[in-house]
């Protein structure tokens, strides 16, 4: 995306203007994620948008068309839809996303969705556990396969990285901790539960944005460690006595 915020953040208006023509008031809209944080940058991040629609039948997402062609047009990530009586049950479904959401959002257009949901303890837990344990199954076999390739190991690793900083941000919310708002404050909000190898995950996440970074193979290893970490600790939590 060749534009800097404050041009993103006029083509954002306009899309809200174009929407509220061919859609009219009935439909909420929230930023979230890197712009709504304060840590949006060109070519490297995202706009995170979710509308949340009366009725998000086929005949309604097609008066978005227009409006969806043009914030395309303009480098804009298609929005995310869903209709108003589907997102007041999705907290058991999406609990990772909607709890980052609740950290840092911003509305755009209608009331506010985000601000009256509840997710329990018990189902961001699953769900971080989930994600963890996948996500540190995937990175073994690149280990194995790609060991002695710190280019291809500096790939995996750089782009796994804003995902990890999701899951640090809900793991600090699950165990009552405010994240903060940068990388590092994440990290230290957690940091006792992912133990010696702290550092290597503030050295990934400082690279989460870098281009062609070779990742040792020992970082790699020490990554896969702390990964390792934050599963057990997930896995041990309770929300009536804590880990």
């Amino acid at each position: 995306m060749a534009a800097g915020a404050p041009e993103i953040n006029s083509a954002l208006d306009d899309l809200i203007a174009t929407i509220t023509r061919d859609l009219g008031p009935g439909f909420s809209a929230v930023l979230y994620g890197s712009l709504a944080r304060g840590d949006w940058q060109v070519d490297h991040s995202d706009v995170n948008l979710l509308l949340v629609v009366d009725d998000p039948a086929p005949a309604v997402l097609s008066k978005l068309t227009a409006a969806a062609r043009d914030w395309h047009d303009r480098g804009g990530t298609p929005p995310l839809i869903i209709g108003r009586a589907e997102w007041q049950c999705a907290t058991d479904v999406f609990p990772i996303e909607i709890t980052d959401m609740q950290l840092s959002y911003r509305v755009l257009a209608g009331d506010d969705p985000v601000a009256g949901l509840t997710v329990e303890p018990e189902q961001l837990r699953r769900a971080l556990e989930e994600s963890f344990r996948g996500k540190l199954l995937r990175m073994r076999q690149a280990f194995l396969r790609f060991g002695n390739d710190p280019d291809t190991l500096g790939r995996v690793a750089t782009t796994s990285a804003s995902e990890f900083l999701v899951l640090l941000r809900c793991v600090a919310v699950l165990h009552g901790r405010p994240p903060g708002a940068t990388p590092s404050d994440a990290v230290t909000a957690v940091e006792e539960l992912i133990g010696a190898d702290d550092a290597t995950i503030r050295e990934v996440l400082a690279r989460r944005r870098s281009t062609g970074w070779a990742c040792p193979s020992l970082l790699f290893a020490s990554l896969l460690d702390a990964l390792s970490s934050l599963v057990n600790a997930v896995d041990q939590f309770s929300p009536s006595g804590g880990t």
